[in-house]
This record gives C-alpha cells, structure tokens and sequence, in this order.
C-alpha cells in the first residue's frame, strides 16, 4: 500500500509531472504521449498525463490538478483513487480514439477535464444533496473551463479535454447508479 490518504498520492503524481518535465531535457520523453490509434500509442494512456510540452502547460495543469483535485480529493475520499485511474484510462483511451491523426496528445487536463466533468454531474447521477452543493461550487468556479471542450487552438488537444469530460461523466454515472443500488466498488 503506497499510503493512506488518497490527497498524498495526488501530490506524489504533481511531483512526479514535474521531475519528468525535468527529465524531458535530457530524454525525449513527448513521443510516449497518446498517439490516436497506432500500437505505440496506447502506452500515452497511462504516460500522456505526466508528459508537458512546455513549463507554462505544466504550471497551468499543476495549479488546476491542486485547486480542482484536492478539493475532488477530499470530498470523494479513498474512491477518489478508483475514480482517478478509470478516468485516466476512458479518457486516454477515448482520447487515442478520436484524436487527430499524426498528432501526440500530452498533459494532465484530460484528467483535470475527467475531475470537472465527475463534479458536474456527481450531483445530477447521485441526488445527494452533498453531491448536488459540490457539483454546483465547481460549476461556479470552474464553469469557464468548458470553453476548453471547444477544438478553438490548433496546438490543444480539445479531444483530450471531451475524452476526459466525457470519462468523468460515465464515472459519475456509474458512480450514481451504484448508490442507488445500494452496491460499493
């Protein structure tokens, strides 16, 4: 067991991005991200998260994954792990389905997008009050983010960002439809 606290490992994964991003210097580490359906390119499902393409794509991931995922963190608690992976991997490999061809899909944000979308509708899926203040706080706070689903930049991967939006929801969903029957992951 890596720890306890479900927060920890999302700061453990911060710190990992950037000593990757430092790694990227020496390494050419970009062309492990996703690269839409070609045989290497599922291994970006797993790595495109911790890959940046610059220091400006990593600072703006970093202070979204610890705004948007510590607060994820907190209020979904130790199935917050769970949620995490199966968004990383639907949205990756939504992503290595639907993403441009010749192109290489890096960053975090189709998680953080993933995280979004899971806050948006954990409180349609579940009908808790809890769940419908917590989707409606990140709507108010984060509800601009949603221009980013739009394919507006050439160089940003808006597939990734839908892919991740789109995993989030089926979690929330999936999520919903487990409290309502009553059965636990």
């Amino acid at each position: 067991m890596i720890t306890r606290s479900p927060a920890k490992v999302l700061l453990i994964a911060i710190v990992v991005m950037w000593v990757v991003y430092g790694l990227q210097y020496f390494l050419p580490l970009q062309q492990f991200g996703i690269v839409p359906r070609t045989f290497s390119g599922l291994i970006g499902i797993v790595a495109a998260p911790f890959l940046h393409a610059n220091l400006l794509h990593l600072i703006t991931n970093t202070v979204s994954l610890v705004l948007l995922g510590m607060l994820f963190f907190t209020v979904q608690g130790k199935k917050s792990l769970t949620i995490s992976i199966e968004i990383i991997l639907i949205g990756g490999f939504l992503t290595w389905l639907i993403g441009r061809p010749d192109s290489v899909h890096i960053g975090a944000s189709g998680y953080i997008y993933g995280l979004l979308g899971y806050a948006l509708f954990i409180g349609i899926f579940q009908r808790k009050w809890s769940n419908i203040l917590f989707s409606a706080v990140i709507f108010f706070l984060y509800g601009g983010a949603l221009w980013g689903l739009l394919p507006v930049n050439p160089f940003v991967s808006w597939e990734g960002h839908v892919s991740g939006f789109v995993a989030g929801a089926l979690c929330a969903k999936f999520a919903g439809q487990q409290q309502r029957t009553g059965t636990s992951s």
